[in-house]
């Protein structure tokens, strides 16, 4: 028997609100812009020109068939799944303080929001690129599509619930802030971002995954890429991680709503 939802339940409620500040972080996003919603597709595109240029040359072979341009995006974009949801984690209470005095909105639906919002705009980005793809004559392959989708979802969990602590966090000390751009600044060059797994010696693999996102960029790879190899790696471990980031952010969460309310 299907679960009727009251028109004014508090589940009703809240779906209208993180709706809201959906459309709000759209337009804040956005909205000033010329240009609109391309500027999703430009900034993942030149930081991909620029290292392609300058890693091209270099490392570009080691991606076997693939072109190191769609190689480097197909791993920009996961990343950007993970770091996507905590920088946004981490001023979602700052830029949306002032609605927090509508009894509607609770401290919890400004993060909800912007980690949709993240998710909505990763994943059209990477449609989008791969469309082009597949019309520039890259070989992609559609039977592994939800493998993909998985690869991007997990990251992207991983991505919600340090974006949560961190935000959380961020409230009570603001150093919070500084700290998290400096921790993730090196994760273009540990997770497998750049270059495949396989090039590198054996010792110093066995050290990169521990990292669940190398997991989730080389998957992707081989799910995107048909004839791309990646057998180390599996989605099993980024999944575990994925859960214990969601508890810890919950629980961080939990601990200080109270006080999210008060500021």
């Amino acid at each position: 028997m299907p679960i009727r939802i009251k028109n004014h339940s508090a589940f009703r409620t809240q779906c209208f609100v993180i709706k809201a500040l959906f459309k709000r972080e759209m337009v804040t996003r956005f909205g000033k812009y010329k240009l609109g919603v391309i500027w999703m597709l430009i900034d993942p595109l030149v930081s991909v020109i620029i290292l392609g240029i300058i890693l091209g040359p270099l490392i570009g072979r080691t991606s076997g068939d693939v072109p190191y341009a769609f190689f480097l995006l197909c791993g920009f974009m996961i990343l950007r799944s993970l770091t996507g949801p905590i920088s946004m984690g981490i001023g979602a209470m700052n830029s949306n303080r002032g609605l927090l005095v509508f009894r509607q909105v609770q401290p919890i639906d400004p993060f909800i929001a912007r980690f949709i919002f993240e998710l909505f705009v990763t994943i059209i980005a990477f449609t989008t690129f791969c469309v082009i793809g597949a019309w520039m004559g890259i070989q992609l392959s559609t039977a592994h599509l939800w493998e993909l989708l998985g690869t991007l979802v997990i990251t992207w969990l991983i991505g919600c619930g340090l974006g949560l602590t961190l935000g959380v966090l961020c409230v009570k000390f603001k150093e919070i802030e500084k700290i998290a751009a400096y921790i993730q600044r090196p994760l273009i060059f540990i997770s497998g971002v750049l270059y495949p797994i396989s090039v590198i010696p054996h010792d110093y693999r066995q050290m990169l995954l521990y990292n669940p996102i190398v997991h989730t960029v080389e998957t992707s790879r081989k799910a995107l890429f048909p004839n791309y190899i990646a057998d180390e790696v599996n989605l099993v471990y980024p999944s575990i991680c994925a859960l214990v980031s969601l508890t810890l952010g919950l629980m961080v969460y939990r601990n200080n709503r109270h006080f999210l309310t008060q500021r």
